[in-house]
């Protein structure tokens, strides 16, 4: 789950009312903060280790049991269920089945999204393009990512279902466009290669170290394609038919 976890918890609808549902793997919180966090428990873990000088194999293992603690209890499963009245939203900590934590359960209605965007974007992780629904909320925590990552097809339905919803709504939500399809994308883009076409020169010239010239051609040359690909490109928007 990657937003912030407050949110009101809501009275579950009646199975029938569910119009799409799936599950998915990540973060209560921000996934940059619970990383952050649990980094910061593993060192300071391994340090209290230090003050009883003992091996290097339990002063490791300290830094791994202080990491695995905040991500037994910031990462886990989370389900999405989309209703009439809006999304519910719940959240099963790894360390739940261990410690028999209790399920959080939110509720945002349809009321509380003031705009969406669905998008794709390259993912290292799996060295593919992954599709997101984006929601702008109201109030905390303002923002709310779902992604495909771990269940495609049922994030398919679910963020399919959740446009015609927000299109037939008594106060239709906006979509706005993603991030590639803006003109900043494009002024960035432009900027970007022409500064790869600088390191590009350079390397003609003989002027870049090999460690410089394995970023230009692995990192940097191939991501101003995509990015020249993805805002200059014709293709039709997240949600349809490539």
């Amino acid at each position: 789950m990657s937003d912030g976890a407050t949110g009101k918890a809501g009275a579950s609808q009646p199975r029938s009312a569910v119009l799409a549902e799936f599950e998915a793997r990540g973060f209560v919180g921000r996934p940059g903060l619970t990383i952050t966090v649990a980094a910061t428990a593993g060192l300071f873990a391994m340090a209290i280790s230090f003050a009883f000088e003992p091996p290097v194999t339990v002063s490791m293992l300290a830094l791994v049991a202080g990491v695995l603690l905040v991500l037994g209890f910031r990462a886990g499963d989370t389900r999405y269920r989309l209703t009439a009245a809006g999304i519910h939203r719940s959240f099963r900590p790894l360390a739940a089945s261990l410690f028999r934590l209790p399920v959080r359960a939110q509720f945002f209605p349809l009321t509380d999204i003031r705009f969406y965007r669905r998008e794709r974007d390259w993912s290292r992780y799996r060295a593919e393009e992954v599709e997101s629904l984006t929601l702008a909320l109201r109030r905390p925590p303002y923002r709310m990512v779902i992604h495909d990552m771990a269940d495609r097809p049922g994030f398919l339905a679910f963020a399919d279902r959740f446009e015609e919803l927000a299109a037939n709504d008594q106060a239709p939500i906006r979509r706005k466009p993603g991030f590639y399809q803006t003109g900043w994308a494009k002024g960035i883009t432009v900027v970007f290669a022409a500064l790869a076409a600088g390191l590009v020169v350079l390397f003609a010239m003989g002027m870049l170290g090999p460690t410089a010239v394995f970023r230009l051609l692995v990192v940097i040359v191939p991501g101003v394609l995509y990015m020249a690909y993805r805002a200059f490109g014709t293709r039709p928007a997240a949600g349809k038919q490539d």
